[in-house]
């Protein structure tokens, strides 16, 4: 018993000797809510939710909706929705592991069912090859030629949207920040003016144990 004893009191002194270290996300805005993650990975989850949060910020925007309202009087059709191409989010980050085509899929789809724009592939990030290769299917004679699609019919897109998550590394004693910003931009194609901008922060906080990390 008493081996016991010492033996789990010189694994405590080998502990804090040893000091520890915590890593936690944190919303910059509200640093009292914490979870516990590693540091220097980005949560697929909160990119998840940043794209979300983007694509809503986007559909209810008053600027966006001054665009839109302009371009149905330019349609004279009050129920018209422009097309959008979606360019790749672009991982500036530290963290080979994101799966950025994943947060652009989300933001895909909050946007798409939002009723305000329409999706193309036929240009942008996801533009498909598949487009040309079923006009060109006129060639094959398995095919009865009145029901392969013309060329001419595809519609461009009118609007483009860009966007990044980018990091960045603070260090002040014993605490090591990374933040993290999702920005997202939609622009004009026809203009080349943005009509949305978004930037939303987030990130992870290292405490260095006092005796080491």
């Amino acid at each position: 018993m008493k081996k016991t004893t010492l033996f789990l009191g010189m694994a405590a002194v080998a502990l804090i000797g040893g000091g520890c270290a915590s890593s936690s996300t944190f919303d910059p805005a509200n640093p009292s809510s914490n979870t516990t993650r590693a540091i220097g990975t980005v949560s697929q989850a909160e990119c998840f939710m940043a794209a979300r949060a983007a694509a809503e910020n986007a559909m209810t925007s008053p600027v966006f909706d001054r665009f839109l309202q302009k371009y149905r009087n330019e349609k004279n059709d009050p129920q018209a929705l422009p097309l959008m191409q979606v360019g790749y989010l672009k991982n500036n980050t530290n963290d080979p592991d994101l799966q950025i085509n994943l947060v652009t899929d989300d933001l895909c789809a909050t946007l798409l069912n939002s009723g305000k724009v329409e999706i193309t592939l036929a240009t942008g990030r996801d533009a498909s090859q598949t487009f040309a290769d079923a006009r060109d299917l006129k060639r094959d004679d398995n095919f009865k030629k009145e029901t392969v699609i013309k060329k001419h019919t595809l519609e461009a897109p009118r609007l483009s949207m860009e966007g990044a998550i980018i990091s960045n590394v603070l260090r002040e004693g014993r605490e090591t920040v990374q933040v993290y910003s999702f920005n997202l931009k939609i622009a004009d194609i026809e203009s080349g003016k943005v009509i949305w901008s978004y930037n939303k922060a987030f990130g992870t906080k290292k405490v260095r144990g006092g005796l080491g990390w």
